[in-house]
């Protein structure tokens, strides 16, 4: 079980915990989208790493998610950055009680990003996410996270790969469902 609250495990979707509104409606002409809102904010900031969001965030779900879950990560877009704020995250759930395999799934060649208009098929991920080979996620429950979910197809094809890799358990979870 990787949350205490029961009903959110073994459903085989995606547990999201609220929606995100982008804050550009169109960047180029400088229309800011009205439905933008506090929560919304509190994700970019914690794209860009602010100790802040994920402080707050940490304080959400540190008491959702049960103990001696591995606690994994869905890799950046950008196969240069390995410390955006969901590992941030991810490590700072890790150190309380929980596995550290944060960085067992990396993205082995950059993908162009899905916020400006990258392919967003499960195939772009399968051909660029690998594993390291040095960690382990066999028999292991896994918590796989991300920021934020469109479609869905980079959290399912990692859970994918961690399955492949010996998982026994994958739940998924993204902070803000993009609308």
């Amino acid at each position: 079980m990787v949350f205490k609250r029961e009903s959110l495990n073994g459903t085989g979707e995606i547990v999201v915990y609220s929606n995100y509104h982008k804050y550009w409606l169109d960047r180029e002409r400088k229309i800011k989208n009205p439905l933008f809102d506090v929560f919304s904010g509190r994700i970019l900031d914690l794209k860009d790493g602010k100790e802040n969001a994920i402080q707050y965030f940490y304080d959400i779900l540190d008491r959702e998610i049960c103990e001696d879950v591995a606690i994994c990560v869905v890799p950046s877009s950008n196969a240069d950055n390995k410390d955006s704020g969901i590992v941030k995250l991810g490590k700072k759930l890790a150190e309380n009680g929980r596995r550290d395999r944060v960085y067992f799934l990396t993205r082995e060649k950059s993908v162009s990003k899905l916020a400006t208009g990258g392919n967003r098929s499960k195939e772009v991920h399968l051909e660029s996410i690998g594993t390291l080979e040095d960690m382990s996620v066999e028999d292991e429950i896994v918590l796989l996270m991300d920021d934020v979910t469109t479609t869905g197809n980079s959290l399912y094809a990692c859970k994918e790969i961690l399955i492949r890799s010996g998982a026994k358990e994958v739940e998924m979870f993204a902070l803000g469902k993009a609308i």
